[in-house]
């Protein structure tokens, strides 16, 4: 199922493997909601003291103005991946507006209305306002509830060290990009065969405010007044609740091969829908979304995991995936885990990169179109009662096995990649994190999503608990030492953002924004790389 072959394993014993596994680069990227005194999500601008969210590398926003997003840059550590993103926590609780705290949970807090959540603003700019608009176009498509959902995204590559080796073997022809964007393609097709494992061993989020939902729900329980829990619930944000939309479930994009993808992407980016024709794109004098497209933006494509590439200036990122290949996959499904100050820890990032090395190499047949329903509704069962005792999951075999059952097993498939990996870093962090993940399947307390909900139920309240968490967890943020070092650098990027937002508004040129927005709609794939070149 998911055991790698022995040609692979003896190929990862290779001295360019091995440096490869070793330069092994993650970037994470965090969303925390900012929370007045009132616990409401904050009405205020993003705060000047942090810099110009259009322009600085590390710290932006994504939906919402108050909806913090903190990026750190591909890095080859899993210490100083996590170190970084500590840092930009510390000193964004520093530099936050007086009352505020950073909500550290993926479902939002008690939500006032639609009117109380306010769309990000990047400035006047084309660039600042398609950004704003995209975001417009989400609101009217989706509702803005289910855009304060945060999470945290997991963006792993292989070194290309490790491709060369694996390509050397390969008898089919294909270039090397070609074979790593087809190895990157293999290891999203095995994220969603078994990405319900992260849910299981990660997912923290079984609670919501009620303020979230548009009424009574007929799975969840009720907490008091203001709580719906699931109590076997695993991740409300990954489940029908959160990014969910009927329109993309019907689009036919795959991950079969790069081709296959490319297309699927531009058909849903060129492509009109009749429910969002409705929505319009210009009313009285005002823009609602960029187009009426099944999706406005590459971006807007919702899964658990995406193919992605840097982009060049000016360029589609559909584009450059044609261009260039993938260069990394985003892993998506993870939740903010409210226990930690950052939402993620060191054990579970050398889990995570156990993991998706060993998915990237372990065998991926093609998904057909029937076995992608079918592992969707896999997804959502987990999502909503994963911590279910004798819990079978239909996917796996005939009759199906019980979920702690196939999750020991591909735990265990995983435990020669994982000595693999120790024996390169020179650690124990890849086998520990492993075991650690197996006690959560011998004992489901020890899963987050239990821990939250013990939490919850003991403070009676959903956001009464993640508030007084939160509001701890910032204080002890404000408290983190940063070297001298550290702050002056990140005040460097401060003044480099504000800088470079000064640029670009004074770049503006003479191209009206509906002038910049038709050119936005134009083909989406260069020409190149059309099947009709």
């Amino acid at each position: 199922m998911t055991k790698l072959s022995k040609a692979t394993l003896e190929l990862l014993t290779d001295s360019d493997a091995c440096k490869g596994l070793a330069e092994l680069r993650v970037g994470i990227e965090k969303e925390a909601l900012r929370v007045g005194a009132d616990n409401y999500i904050s009405l205020r601008d993003h705060p000047k003291a942090l810099g110009k969210t259009l322009t600085h590398k590390f710290i932006t926003t994504d939906f919402s103005e108050a909806q913090l997003e903190f990026i750190t840059p591909p890095l080859h550590s899993v210490k100083e991946s996590l170190d970084f993103l500590k840092e930009l926590h510390a000193f964004t609780a520093r530099n936050a507006a007086a009352g505020e705290y950073m909500w550290n949970a993926s479902m939002p807090p008690e939500i006032a209305g639609d009117e109380s959540i306010r769309i990000a603003e990047y400035g006047s700019s084309n660039a600042a306002q398609i950004k704003t608009l995209y975001r417009k176009g989400l609101a009217h498509r989706y509702g803005k509830r289910m855009q304060t959902i945060s999470g945290i995204h997991y963006n792993f590559s292989l070194a290309d060290n490790m491709w060369q080796v694996f390509h050397k073997q390969c008898t089919a022809g294909v270039s090397l990009q070609d074979f790593r964007s087809a190895g990157y393609l293999g290891l999203i097709r095995n994220l969603q065969r078994h990405g319900w494992l992260i849910l299981y061993l990660f997912g923290a989020s079984p609670a919501v405010d009620q303020s979230y939902m548009s009424g009574a729900h007929p799975t969840l329980s009720m907490l008091g007044e203001d709580t719906y829990f699931g109590e076997y619930a695993t991740s409300l944000r990954m489940s029908d609740l959160g990014y969910t939309s009927v329109v993309q479930s019907e689009l036919d994009i795959h991950y079969n091969s790069i081709c296959d993808y490319l297309e699927g992407l531009r058909t849903a980016l060129a492509t009109s829908e009749r429910q969002y024709e409705q929505i319009g794109v210009f009313e009285e004098g005002d823009y609602k979304q960029i187009n009426t497209h099944q999706l406005q933006l590459e971006n807007e494509l919702y899964g658990s995991a995406r193919p992605k590439r840097n982009t060049r200036e000016g360029e589609r990122p559909i584009a450059a995936l044609c261009r260039r290949g993938v260069e990394y996959i985003e892993l998506r499904s993870l939740d903010i885990n409210p226990l930690n100050p950052i939402g993620i820890c060191e054990q579970q990032a050398y889990f995570l990169n156990t993991y998706l090395t060993h998915m990237a190499l372990a065998p991926s047949p093609c998904i057909s179109s029937d076995e992608q329903q079918a592992l969707n509704e896999q997804q959502r069962l987990v999502a909503w009662q994963g911590r279910l005792p004798n819990l079978v999951l239909p996917t796996y075999g005939p009759e199906g096995k019980e979920l702690k059952q196939v999750g020991l097993e591909i735990l265990e498939d995983m435990r020669a990649t994982a000595t693999i990996m120790d024996g390169v870093y020179g650690c124990t962090g890849h086998t520990d994190a492993l075991n650690a993940q197996a006690a959560k399947f011998e004992d489901t307390s020890l899963t987050p999503s239990a821990k939250v909900l013990e939490g919850v139920k003991k403070s009676g309240s959903f956001t009464g608990f993640i508030s007084e968490l939160s509001r701890n967890q910032t204080d002890h943020l404000i408290a983190t030492p940063l070297s001298a070092d550290r702050v002056k650098f990140l005040e460097a990027m401060v003044s480099q953002s504000n800088a470079a937002y000064e640029q670009v508004e004074s770049l503006q040129g003479s191209h009206s924004f509906d002038h910049f927005l038709d050119t936005q709609n134009t083909e989406v794939l260069p020409p190149e790389c059309r099947d009709d070149q």
